[in-house]
């Protein structure tokens, strides 16, 4: 054996962890280059960064930092934030950091550390779920720093959806380890960054039918959505106007699809506003349905309950959540198409399904970052239905599986 081979082959224990010095090496170099590749994006400047981010930064920059918190949004130019006050917090701590260095390499910076949480995330769930395999776990890691979207979300788009996923993620590992407390402590952490946290909810709902997770724990999530307001509070927000973010930012946008190849994109644009709500209003309706009759099939039917199921289910009912659902970002298939990444390190079958997600979710990133051919997106939504089937599908065949039998 070569002397280079002796040392890439020696063993370091990390906690339980046991890790080669090749795979620590290769670590290094990838998660450098995943650094590289985010720092030669960030000088893209996105429409939400120039709308939204960039004013928030001047306005919190004008208050002098902590009083940003108390200025009610939309009462003056003082303060044009509409996010919920956790992000806000971010935002005030980026104001007494922030020095010479640029606002927009401030924003893009906080989501570039989360996707690295997210990469780290994602890699202990690989490593959980394969049965301690430590090659898959850095697999996982790897593929997160170099996915397209995560990519362009954090370092292009100055978005923030690596934060909140990067909770979901804590989440979903918890409930994989049977930590019911801490899962939904972090599904909590995650919902009062963004709302979007709720496409886990199906997946908390349906494993505890199946008495997978104990539900009594789920009053974390308001008590900790509450607390984490009181420092807005005290900075001079009333509760109420505080309590009401959620359901204002719901009120703000009533195109049918907003970019996401949703059962949408069919319908024409040129409906007038009042026949949008209508229609909203009975996608949601709908889609309430079709969760209630799998929740019914579900809960009537016996069959094994396994880890591979459970990241099978997460990704079927988030990506189902998005394309039932009316006013989707293109940025809300974010998780499950993350999750993919652990889908598909289960067998080379079921890679086409996160490549494809991949695809899909860069043409209609491109299309608002930088512009792109593809002028429809009725095409796109036909094959997210063959991928939501695909997995649906899937899943069918894991619930065949009899409660006895091991798998």
């Amino acid at each position: 054996m070569r002397t280079i081979d002796r040392i890439f082959d020696v063993e370091f224990e990390i906690g339980d962890v046991k890790i080669k010095c090749f795979d620590i090496l290769v670590a290094i170099v990838l998660t450098t280059l995943g650094m590289m590749f985010r720092f030669s994006l960030y000088d893209v400047k996105s429409g939400d960064y120039v709308t939204a981010f960039a004013d928030w930064m001047k306005e919190c920059h004008a208050a002098g930092g902590f009083a940003y918190l108390g200025i009610k949004p939309g009462v003056s130019d003082a303060s044009t934030f509409d996010y919920n006050c956790m992000f806000q917090y971010l935002i005030v701590i980026l104001h007494y950091i922030g020095g010479n260095i640029s606002d927009m390499y401030l924003v893009k910076t906080l989501s570039v550390i989360f996707d690295f949480v997210c990469a780290v995330n994602l890699g202990r769930i690989a490593y959980h779920v394969s049965g301690r395999d430590i090659k898959k776990g850095m697999l996982a890691y790897f593929a997160v720093l170099f996915l397209p979207t995560v990519v362009l979300n954090s370092a292009a788009w100055a978005q923030n959806d690596s934060i909140y996923t990067a909770f979901i993620l804590l989440s979903l590992l918890h409930v994989l380890k049977g930590n019911d407390f801490r899962a939904f402590l972090y599904l909590a952490i995650s919902y009062s960054f963004k709302q979007q946290a709720i496409f886990f909810m199906p997946f908390i709902i349906l494993m505890w039918l199946k008495n997978k997770i104990k539900i009594r724990y789920i009053l974390v999530i308001p008590v900790f959505h509450v607390v984490s307001m009181i420092p807005a509070a005290i900075a001079g927000r009333t509760w109420g106007d505080l309590l009401g973010i959620y359901g204002n930012q719901v009120e703000m946008f009533t195109r049918l699809s907003m970019n996401y190849p949703s059962i949408y994109t069919i319908i024409t644009s040129d409906l007038d506003r009042s026949v949008r709500r209508l229609i909203i209003r009975g996608g949601v309706m709908a889609t309430v349905i079709i969760f209630g009759m799998i929740a019914y099939y579900m809960y009537n039917k016996k069959f094994k309950i396994t880890e591979k199921f459970m990241i099978t289910l997460v990704i079927f009912t988030a990506e189902l959540c998005c394309f039932c659902l009316p006013v989707m970002h293109e940025r809300y298939g974010y998780m499950p198409e993350m999750l993919a990444v652990v889908y598909a390190l289960y067998s080379y079958k079921r890679l086409p399904v996160c490549a494809f997600l991949q695809v899909i979710s860069m043409i209609t990133y491109t299309r608002y970052l930088f512009g792109a051919t593809v002028t429809y997106l009725w095409p796109l939504t036909v094959a997210m239905l063959a991928i939501i089937l695909t997995v649906g599908y899937d899943l069918y065949k894991q619930m065949q599986i009899p409660e006895e039998v091991n798998a």
